[in-house]
């Protein structure tokens, strides 16, 4: 059986799966609602957003959390898990909270030594994804079951020693070195609470703006996606005071050289990105204006060079390259034959 979507579950399989008696049976709403929700759509003059330099320093932190958690949870099962980035979002936690995914887990955290104001942060889980981990890490198969039931304590149990422990360490490590990189104290997490109830979400104001850390789970057969939900000003907390850091590898020395060599990275990058024209010189030829005049469709101009004859490659309006004409794909190509120096440039 195969289960794909963002953690959301179509009609066929709720009817398949949900019993008489259902922990989750009141939380029914479905997080696909949030689409009719008009908070989704409102903008706000108000609304704090991340700067460019910011996304590029959290794109790139929850990018390499997620990867080293999906390495050092797959030699857990002994089976590859893999977790990926999907999207980093601002909103109201009203505009997320009302529509928290059916079925979840969430699972609570507490923001040690921060100046958070509501040191609180959660993570929405798909269940199934919880009862494969479990089944793999108990020597199972990893199969997908067949009815959502309630977790038991030592369900719970594992998953918290297993899961949530192994990913507060890696998180609490990369805090860790960019706490030594910029000598100040950052907020790291503790597990406060994990239940099935969405309840359990609410420890954030409803008004208070979050980060929506959106990541995409693959295990086995299951394909789902997930959210870490964390306080806005404490996602700001976290971001080095060297706001242009491109890279958040945990390994020290790493982080040293790129804050050192940081302009050097940045003016490079630039340039390997700008574009510049590139136009192929077919050939030319001189026509009488009394012939011109007279073309019509389907006359031919004939041009100085001959069909198997080099054509001149321009850069910038100057000679750079020779190449002969072919086919890319259903395109017309060049063939590179000859880099020019920058004497033989001068010359054609």
């Amino acid at each position: 059986m195969l289960i794909k979507g963002n953690g959301i579950l179509n009609k066929e399989i709720i009817n398949q799966v949900v019993m008489k008696g259902n922990p989750f049976d009141k939380y029914k709403q479905g997080y696909n609602l949030q689409s009719q929700n008009p908070l989704s759509s409102s903008f706000s003059i108000t609304k704090p957003q991340f700067t460019s330099l910011e996304n590029k320093f959290i794109n790139n932190f929850f990018r390499d959390f997620f990867e080293q958690l999906s390495i050092n949870l797959s030699e857990i099962i002994q089976k590859k898990m893999v977790m990926e980035l999907s999207t980093i979002e601002v909103l109201q936690f009203s505009e997320f909270v009302d529509f928290i995914p059916n079925p979840s887990l969430v699972i609570r955290f507490d923001i040690q030594d921060s100046l958070t104001v509501f040191p609180k942060t959660v993570l929405i889980l798909d269940p199934y994804v919880v009862f494969i981990f479990l089944n793999l890490l108990l020597g199972g198969r990893g199969e997908v079951v067949s009815k959502i039931k309630e977790f038991t304590k030592l369900e719970l149990h594992l998953f918290s020693v297993f899961f949530v422990e192994e990913m507060i360490k890696i998180y609490n490590k990369m805090l860790n070195t960019l706490s030594s990189q910029e000598n100040r104290k950052l907020g790291f997490l503790k597990l406060d609470k994990i239940s099935s109830e969405a309840a359990l979400a609410l420890v954030i104001p409803y008004t208070a703006s979050i980060a929506k850390i959106a990541f995409n789970i693959r295990i086995e057969m299951l394909e789902s996606g997930a959210n870490f939900i964390l306080p806005f000003n404490y996602i700001r907390e976290i971001v080095p005071q060297q706001k242009s850091i491109i890279s958040t590898s945990i390994n020290p020395d790493l982080l040293s050289k790129i804050l050192k060599d940081q302009t050097k990275i940045l003016s490079e990058k630039n340039l390997s990105l700008s574009k510049v024209e590139l136009v192929v010189e077919l050939g030319k030829t001189e026509v009488l204006f009394g012939d011109l005049l007279n073309l019509e469709v389907g006359d031919f101009i004939a041009l100085d060079n001959k069909i198997n004859e080099e054509v001149k490659v321009k850069v910038e309006g100057k000679v750079k390259f020779l190449g002969t004409l072919g086919i890319v794909g259903n395109k017309i190509g060049v063939k590179i034959t000859k880099v020019l120096t920058e004497e033989e440039s001068e010359e054609y």
